[in-house]
């Protein structure tokens, strides 16, 4: 979408409207859905970077209507999007006795699948690789959308987040075949006729929540039980879900709004597609240079010692560079786990060195973490 395209779309009557959901929500034939609630302002970030993406890859004609739930509608005045502002109190009723808090997702896709022919939820970090239209080609009446399948019931069932949810559905006589795909659902497309999916989940939901309190996905889990036998698709390809690198991915968004605002201008849209939608990782030199550098280290430090090195070496321009602490802080956080690293005597032995300036800030930084003097 061209900055010219992107001044006609912003001024078209239906967009920068803010509703509630006590108001008549116009009835459209394809609508692209987020949800964010609470005051932390980095997922406001991720929805607008994912929404940029969005314009920047779809015609303006062709662009489903954007549709933003959430409890902080005054962060997207300006923007071209619907908002439907939401309020404590439904957000309270929304998380259901149980206090689970991603029940709220699937209630907010069960009163939005009542506006539109096909509507597809998508989670804030998210970005566009293609465009949106190629996400609603993959949803009709026979066939739904997901972000991937991500196992099968067989594998889950035995791990050890699984197990008490597991025998809960033993004891209600709700185990499921082992071929059960489970869906991640970042990403849910349906038809208006198929919208009744979301206040089935919700009911499973409900049902699951006193043997599962300790699984954060059962909302996802109830989702794939409820597309079990069905047509499903994956938006992988279309969209990157970067949930697995947020850290890296906020270093990123933190330097592209401070550089351009948090408020929508029609350039931004293209600037956001140089913005990187993975986590940056060093030059193929330099990420060979490593690889050399860690044949001289332990086995059992390589992959700290990654982390430390790409830290280090990383820096071809100011995304990159955002990721520096990052991939420190990684490293840091597997440091946890190792025994036998020694600090007392400076530098411990079998890490890679750094340099003196990155050895000093590399200290600074886990000083409170490791306790490193």
């Amino acid at each position: 979408m061209t900055a010219l395209e992107c001044a006609a779309f912003l001024n078209a009557p239906s967009r920068d409207v803010v509703m509630n959901l006590s108001s008549r929500i116009p009835y459209v034939k394809q609508q692209l859905i987020y949800l964010l609630y609470g005051d932390r302002r980095i997922y406001q970030l991720e929805a607008k970077l994912s929404i940029l993406t969005a314009l920047a890859r779809c015609k303006p004609a062709e662009l489903p209507v954007i549709r933003v739930l959430t409890d902080q509608p005054q962060a997207f005045a300006g923007w071209p999007v619907e908002v439907i502002a939401l309020d404590d109190a439904t957000l309270q009723a929304w998380t259901g006795e149980g206090g689970y808090t991603h029940r709220r997702k699937a209630c907010a896709i069960a009163q939005a699948g009542q506006w539109a022919d096909k509507t597809v939820f998508i989670d804030t970090d998210t970005v566009f690789l293609q465009s949106p239209l190629k996400l609603f080609g993959q949803v009709d009446a026979g066939q739904y959308l997901v972000d991937e399948v991500e196992m099968r019931w067989a594998e889950a069932s035995h791990r050890e987040d699984y197990l008490g949810f597991s025998a809960g559905l033993a004891r209600a006589g709700a185990v499921p075949s082992d071929d059960l795909r489970l869906c991640n659902s970042g990403v849910l497309g349906f038809t208006r006729e198929n919208a009744g999916i979301a206040e089935r989940a919700i009911q499973r939901i409900d049902a699951w929540t006193p043997y599962a309190r300790e699984l954060h996905t059962i909302e996802q889990i109830a989702f794939s039980f409820e597309l079990q036998g069905v047509q499903i698709n994956q938006a992988r390809g279309v969209i990157s879900h970067y949930f697995a690198m947020k850290q890296y991915i906020h270093a990123i968004l933190e330097i592209f709004f401070a550089r351009h605002g948090e408020r929508f201008t029609p350039k931004m849209p293209g600037l956001a597609l140089k913005v990187p939608a993975h986590r940056p990782v060093p030059s193929w030199l330099n990420r060979l240079s490593v690889k050399w550098s860690l044949t001289r280290v332990p086995p059992e430090l390589r992959g700290v010692g990654r982390k430390l090195l790409y830290g280090s070496v990383i820096g071809r321009d100011d995304y990159q560079r955002a990721c520096k602490v990052v991939w420190w802080r990684s490293a840091i956080e597997d440091m946890r786990h190792l025994r036998g690293l020694d600090w007392t005597q400076g530098w411990p032995a079998g890490l890679p060195r750094l340099g003196r300036r990155d050895e000093r800030a590399f200290s600074a930084i886990a000083r409170d973490s490791l306790k490193v003097s």
